[in-house]
């Protein structure tokens, strides 16, 4: 029987299930609710833009190494790439690492100006910033799309085919499913 620990320690043929989970792939399909040539007010672009990085992240999450989940490859799931599936692959890896989940100085555009008004017989200066929340993503949202189905697609069949010659299967890993230690509350 697969177990939590013997899943964990990326157990031969296992992969991360978070791809699986569509996240990524269901934050690029609200990008492609944008009409691109409807005007956005700058609250509505950001919005937009947490749902990028919001696929940006979820995608990168099973191609990056966490604590006791293997690794995705594509050789696992059967796949090769085109050239240009690789190119937006590692274009949103590199996106992941050096914009959203880090900030790396040769990455980020950042605008910081002052502007002087009188106010109160006094010249104040004040500070504005603007950071950029523009989509990287935007023109390529239906290849992204396309992309990521095949992903899961790829992933799903996977799965299946490594369940099918395996016992019963009982495996829950839930952060909110911690049991007490039965101390008191006091």
């Amino acid at each position: 029987m697969v177990t939590q620990n013997n899943y964990c320690r990326g157990r031969s043929g296992w992969f991360s299930p978070s791809l699986i989970s569509r996240w990524h792939a269901s934050a690029m399909e609200f990008i492609c609710e944008l009409d691109e040539d409807r005007l956005v007010t700058r609250v509505e672009r950001r919005r937009y833009r947490c749902f990028e990085d919001t696929a940006v992240i979820a995608y990168g999450r099973a191609f990056t190494n966490a604590n006791n989940l293997p690794l995705l490859s594509f050789k696992q799931i059967k796949i090769s790439p085109s050239s240009d599936e690789r190119a937006l692959h590692e274009r949103l890896l590199e996106r992941r690492n050096k914009v959203i989940a880090h900030s790396d100085a040769d990455r980020q555009r950042i605008s910081f100006t002052t502007e002087c008004f009188g106010w109160e017989n006094k010249l104040v200066m004040m500070p504005r910033w603007d950071f950029d929340d523009a989509l990287e993503f935007f023109a390529e949202r239906e290849a992204l799309v396309a992309w990521f189905g095949t992903l899961i697609s790829a992933t799903s069949k996977r799965l299946f085919e490594q369940v099918q010659s395996m016992s019963e299967i009982r495996f829950v890993r839930d952060h909110t499913l911690i049991v007490s230690s039965g101390a008191e509350e006091g």
